[in-house]
């Protein structure tokens, strides 16, 4: 049947039963998670097995494009959420093809991604210690309240954040103005010091005498 006929088994709604059939345990997890349409009743087209691993050209999750791709196509979706990742020091070095830090799977779960309010999402308070920990070994309470995706755009969201970059950024242009202003209103000033000095130094070289003159001219009044 063709992929658009809700009867198929490569339709959107079938498919990750289609994939369960060898896949039982991932089937398990993601029927559980917030992809699913039996868990997220929304009217925008959910993500199923074959909008991150393909159909015929399905590669390894392990292998360096996929882990660099998986972003891409997170934020296809989540394109805000993507935009703020791609701010902080994770998404910085991804986009520069390092593979080993964290992407969104390592930090919400690949095949079973549950709101942070369910106590065994990755990124609920009983375990984002725990997620963290996995890269970074010494993570507490405190480190794991590093807001990752928070961005300075949001006045509302994050408003804190937002008026101390402006305000940062206020107080650096503002620096530069006035010290440019300064230097421009300095030049003039700073340009005739300089010439009255070069003339000061070349008035002094005409009327010092040489040292071999002063030399002879003792010598001659003693003889």
């Amino acid at each position: 049947l063709p992929g658009k006929n809700p009867e198929s088994s490569i339709h959107p709604t079938n498919i990750s039963s289609t994939c369960g059939n060898c896949h039982h345990g991932i089937q398990e997890q993601f029927a559980h998670s917030v992809h699913s349409p039996s868990i997220t009743e929304t009217d925008k087209e959910l993500p199923v097995c074959n909008d991150y691993h393909t159909a015929h050209t399905i590669s390894r999750a392990d292998t360096e494009g996929f882990k660099l791709e998986i972003m891409n196509q997170c934020g296809r979706c989540h394109e805000e959420i993507a935009s703020t990742y791609f701010e902080t020091y994770h998404g910085k070095v991804s986009q520069l093809g390092y593979t080993k830090t964290a992407k969104c799977y390592d930090c919400h779960g690949a095949h079973d991604i549950l709101p942070p309010i369910n106590p065994e999402s990755k990124l609920s308070r009983e375990n984002v210690v725990e997620t963290c920990r996995t890269c970074h070994p010494s993570a507490n309470r405190q480190f794991a309240g590093y807001l990752t995706h928070a961005t300075h755009h949001d006045p509302d969201k994050y408003p804190l954040l937002f008026w101390t970059f402006w305000g940062m950024t206020g107080l650096v242009v503002t620096t530069f103005l006035i010290f440019g202003l300064h230097t421009l209103l300095w030049l003039p000033r700073s340009l005739k010091w300089r010439k009255e000095l070069r003339k000061m130094y070349e008035e002094d070289d005409e009327n010092s005498e040489p040292e071999e003159d002063r030399k002879n001219n003792h010598l001659e009044g003693k003889n």
